[in-house]
């Protein structure tokens, strides 16, 4: 099966299994595929800004949303870079440290498809088989905290998130366990970010 078509049965998957979470966890009055909230991240290894919506599942216990993230030419040193990503989060507790405000310490991975022109899911003619891996899907590990408050009067939006998240791309990883040059610590990398609930 191609990457490209992995990636889109991931996103079926994240739609199904929303609408089977809502269905049978959830009693909301809105439809399944209305999202619970937006999003904006900065960095992260998935666009240097990424913008997207996301759904609580299963009670809460799995956040998953689904991103759109750009990376300018004059950051990129290369040309303009779009992504398509499914991020998965899993708060591991939540503690009230105040009137409607909680922390969560947060784990979770991504898969992230590139669809400009800087790769490939399939390997170029050019080079001879095995030579390189595909270079248009990854995969991230990220852990961080979250906190988040509850608006007592919503206009708009009934509450927000803010987070702190540290991650590295699975190829990066690689190289720091495989190679001496690369030190574990270099690999990783840092992002905010903000939800916005409806």
């Amino acid at each position: 099966m191609k990457i490209k078509n992995i990636f889109i049965v991931s996103i079926l998957v994240l739609f199904f299994s929303n609408s089977y979470a809502q269905e049978t966890i959830s009693v909301k009055e809105k439809s399944w595929y209305v999202p619970d909230y937006v999003k904006t991240q900065f960095a992260g290894n998935i666009g240097l800004i990424s913008v997207g919506v996301g759904y609580q599942l299963f009670n809460e216990v799995l956040y998953s949303e689904l991103l759109y993230g750009f990376v300018p030419e004059s950051a990129s040193k290369a040309d303009n870079i779009h992504l398509i990503t499914i991020k998965n989060t899993f708060p591991i507790f939540r503690k009230e440290i105040g009137e409607n405000l909680t922390i969560s310490p947060i784990a979770g991975f991504t898969t992230t498809l590139d669809i400009g022109t800087n790769s490939f899911t399939t390997l170029p003619s050019k080079y001879p088989d095995g030579y390189y891996f595909p270079t248009a899907v990854h995969f991230t590990l990220f852990g961080g905290a979250l906190i988040h408050k509850d608006f007592k009067k919503p206009k708009i939006f009934k509450g927000v998130d803010f987070y702190l998240e540290f991650g590295t791309v699975e190829t990066y990883l690689w190289y720091a366990i495989t190679l001496k040059e690369v030190d574990l610590i270099d690999v990783f990398s840092a992002d905010i970010g903000v939800n916005f609930y409806f």
